[in-house]
This record gives structure tokens, C-alpha cells and sequence, in this order.
């Protein structure tokens, strides 16, 4: 076995990787608001059987992300089904292929044992839980190590300048999974071609035209498609996540070291721990310096750029867990792990497993549409159409239980915009549409209110049931109704 582990070391890594990465991706339900969101806008693409506009509904947009997540999501559910394990499909591959790169490029930075950063990252608490989650930060990981490592092949393995050509088709990628975040890399990518003077080597016609292409045809489709979504994109999605605090997203000062030092510390556990414990042995590594000086623009860089913006969320430096886990290797390819460093991995990776597989019963329920959707199944007269929450939290995940359209409605008219609205109509503008077997839900103490606007209307409400969220003593009731004749063939 040992010697067919030592011939075979990347096929084994990647099978370990794609068992590990597979392993419980339909156990839980959809997890609101993100998993709930992320899913739905990749159902509509199906439903809609549009590829190039995104919406939340058939009556709103969502451009809040670029679409190759969504792309991804709908091919596998597409494939596969609507269920849980389909549409957090891509995100497991994509951890897998994470895996791949890092292992290519630990035959670089760590040539002695290339297996050590790939197994770091597996280990790696961030990285892999991530990967059971729905989310661009996964997809996007993987396309910024895929470019990375072409211009390292280019630069430090004595790579075909056609390298160069491949790493801007991936940043293309890159961009379409989350605009001008995916090209963080790049900046340190340039600012170590010009250092070492070979930066006019970056500016391959053909792979400028692949980067074009790519990352921003889909953005002039739309732009074309949708007037004033180029004035949304610069203004909600660059400049407010940069400069501003209308997100709502650790903006305070404090709020970066809140946000990525831990999460930066928990994506490099197992290696800080391995150097802890080995830190005797470690040492650093005989290579040229320049590969440091090139890991560490690599993770520096962008993590200045996301401590200067305003959004923050952890998930954001998940792609900086690559480089980390580089570093760390260099300094520990030498140690000695022997059976006890083999032991306390194996242990590790069978914790991550497990708190994996009880994710569900971890997690706050209140928040699993598919908890939800098992509730009140038994309470519809049939199958729904639309569900229509009503001054309450959008619980986008039934699109995937119910194929059905989801709204949130307000009881006064609100502006709309054309990207991201918060409110798809009021609840009179709504009354006032074709019986589409509707389904209304809302918190118990708006249920006077819900029920005045009705008799304005002169719509009759019927009642389904009720629903309670959670077992505390301060849960909140949700009311679930639909309207008399909806239901009605």
C-alpha cells in the first residue's frame, strides 16, 4: 500500500479530496439567506431558460454576482436533479480542483514533498467546510490558484510563454464569478513581473483578447440588455463595497480584524499547529527567496485590499489560504512527522468529516428551507406557484421544494431598482394580479394588518395553518395563507 501511496501520491490525494469533498452535500437543507438566494437566482436560469439575465423572480433582476456560479449550479441541477446535493455539486468539484492546483504547485514552491501543502488545505477548516456550503468564494478560489499557477509554471518551472495566454483566460473566469475581487491575485502577479522586469511579458495579445472575452462579454450582453445595470454594477457593486457602509458588512475600522484574522487563522490551523509542534525542525526553505517574496505579494496584497474595503466577510480570503499553506510547507517540508503526524491528521480529517455530517442538527434550524418546506407541505391544498412573504424574511431555498416562484411584498409602495430590490411589490399591487396559487406567509403580529389590506381589496383570505420558528420561548409564529379560488383548476 505505502508503495503504491508514494507512485500514486496525486491520485490519492485527489481521491481522498473528492470522497471528503462529496460526502454529506445533501444531508442538510438549504441554509437562509445566502444558500437560499444563491440557489433560486441558479433555478430561474432553468426556468426562465435564460442564460445571460439573472433574476430572483419573474418579476426582479439579481445581478448582485456575476453568473458562472450560477452557470455551474444550474448545469448540475440540470443533470442531476433538484436537491441539495446538485446545486452544492460545483462547489465540492471546485474544492477538488483546488486540491489538484496546489498540488502542481507544491512541486514548485515545496518540490520535496509536494503532497504537504495539498493535505494542509484539506485540513484546512475554512477551506473545507466552505466547500458544503453554497457560495461564489469556493468557485472563485479555484480560478485565481488556476491562474496563479499558469504564471507560476511560466515563471518558476520554465513554462511556454502560452502560460501567460492561459492565466488570462482564468482571470477571466476569475472575474466572471466575482467581478473585480478575482483580480486581486493579479496585482501581485504585476507588481512581481515588473520588480523582476519582465512585466511587458504580461501583455499577450491573445490572452488580453481570452481575459475580454471571457470575463467581460457577459457584463456588455447584459449592460445592452438591461439600461442603467452599468450604473448599478459601478455604483452598488464596486463603489459602495469599497467605500462605503450602506452593506452593512463589518464597515467599522475594527471591523477587518474582526472579520479576516480569524478567519485567516482558522484557514491555516493544522499548519500553524504542525509548526507549533515541529518548530524544532522547521526550517526555512534552501530555495531562491524570490519564491517567498512572490508568496507573500501573493497573500499580502490582496489581504491589504480587503482590509481597506468596507464589505467584509470571512469568506472573502478563502483564495489567501493557497499562498498561507505554501509558506507554511516551505518552512515545514524538512520535519520528520513520523506516525504520530500521520495519526493526528487522519484524526483531524475525521472531525472535519463529522462536523460536516452533523452540520443539520449544528445548525439553527430556523433558517433550513428544507425544514421549512417539510412543515408546511402537508398544510397546501397543492402544489403552489408563487410563495409571497410579506414584510418578512425571503425564504428564497422552497424554489428548490416547491419549483415555485418566491416574492417578498411590503404593505406600501416602495421604489424598485433594477438590480437587488428589497421589496418585489406592495401587497396591493400584488391583490391586484391573476390567481396564480399563491401562497402568503407572514409573522403573527402583522396578521391584522395582512388581513385589512384583503377586505380592502375585497379578497377573501383563506387560512392554511401556522408555523412556529423554533422551540424558544421567544420562536415567532408564522401565519401561512392563501386566497379563496387560488387553488381552483
Amino acid at each position: 500500500m505505502r508503495d503504491f501511496i508514494q507512485k500514486h501520491t496525486l491520485l490519492c490525494i485527489l481521491t481522498l479530496a473528492l470522497i471528503w469533498a462529496l460526502a454529506f452535500q445533501g444531508t442538510r437543507g438549504l441554509i437562509e439567506p445566502d444558500e437560499g438566494r444563491y440557489s433560486n437566482v441558479a433555478l430561474q436560469i432553468l426556468q426562465h431558460n435564460d442564460w445571460i439575465s439573472l433574476y430572483r423572480n419573474q418579476d426582479t433582476l439579481h445581478f448582485t454576482k456575476p453568473p458562472l456560479t450560477y452557470w455551474a449550479m444550474a448545469a448540475s441541477v440540470a443533470v442531476f436533479g433538484h436537491n441539495e446535493w446538485a446545486v452544492r455539486l460545483p462547489m465540492a468539484l471546485a474544492f477538488v480542483f483546488s486540491v489538484f492546483l496546489i498540488y502542481r504547485l507544491g512541486q514548485i514552491f515545496v518540490p520535496r514533498r509536494p503532497w504537504l501543502p495539498t493535505l494542509l488545505f484539506l485540513a484546512s477548516p475554512l477551506a473545507y467546510l466552505a466547500s458544503n456550503t453554497i457560495n461564489t468564494d469556493t468557485l472563485l478560489a479555484a480560478t485565481v490558484t488556476l491562474g496563479v499557477a499558469c504564471y507560476c509554471q511560466y515563471r518558476f518551472a520554465g513554462g511556454n510563454p502560452r502560460w501567460l495566454d492561459a492565466l488570462w483566460l482564468a482571470f477571466g473566469l476569475a472575474f466572471l464569478t466575482k467581478g473585480p475581487p478575482g483580480l486581486l491575485p493579479l496585482l501581485a502577479i504585476v507588481v512581481y513581473a515588473i520588480w523582476h522586469k519582465h512585466g511587458m511579458a504580461l501583455l499577450r495579445p491573445w490572452g488580453l483578447l481570452g481575459f475580454a472575452v471571457i470575463g467581460l462579454g457577459w457584463y456588455v450582453l447584459v449592460i445592452l440588455r438591461h439600461p442603467g445595470l452599468l450604473e448599478y454594477f459601478l455604483g452598488h457593486e464596486v463603489v459602495a463595497r469599497i467605500a462605503s457602509n450602506s452593506l452593512n458588512r463589518n464597515s467599522a475600522w475594527y471591523g477587518a480584524f474582526e472579520t479576516y484574522i480569524p478567519a485567516l487563522l482558522l484557514a491555516v490551523l493544522p499548519a500553524l499547529a504542525a509548526s507549533a509542534v515541529y518548530w524544532r525542525q522547521a526550517r526555512p526553505s534552501a530555495q531562491p527567496h524570490e519564491y517567498n517574496r512572490f508568496l507573500w505579494l501573493w497573500l499580502l496584497l490582496p489581504l491589504c485590499v480587503f482590509f481597506l474595503a468596507k464589505s467584509r466577510l470571512p469568506l472573502y480570503i478563502l483564495g489567501l489560504t493557497v499562498p498561507a499553506v505554501l509558506l507554511l510547507s516551505r518552512r515545514l517540508q524538512e520535519v520528520q512527522f513520523g506516525r504520530g503526524g500521520a495519526i493526528a491528521l487522519s484524526f483531524w480529517l475525521l472531525l472535519l468529516l463529522g462536523i460536516k455530517g452533523y452540520a443539520a442538527e449544528l445548525l439553527h434550524d430556523t433558517k433550513d428551507s428544507g425544514v421549512f418546506a417539510a412543515a408546511i407541505k402537508p398544510l397546501l391544498p397543492g402544489k403552489p406557484e408563487q410563495f409571497i412573504f410579506v414584510e418578512d424574511m425571503t425564504r428564497n431555498g422552497l424554489n428548490l421544494y416547491f419549483d415555485a416562484d418566491i416574492k417578498k411584498v411590503s404593505f406600501e409602495p416602495k421604489p424598485k431598482p433594477i438590480s437587488d430590490a428589497p421589496f418585489d411589490a406592495s401587497l396591493t399591487q400584488e391583490l391586484q394580479r391573476p390567481a396564480d396559487r399563491r401562497v402568503f406567509i407572514f409573522k403573527r403580529e402583522i396578521e391584522a394588518q395582512f388581513l385589512a389590506v384583503l377586505k380592502s381589496q375585497s379578497v377573501q383570505p383563506v387560512k392554511l395553518g401556522e408555523w412556529q420558528e423554533g422551540k424558544k420561548p421567544s420562536a415567532r409564529d408564522r401565519m401561512i395563507y392563501t386566497l379563496e379560488n387560488e387553488f381552483v383548476k
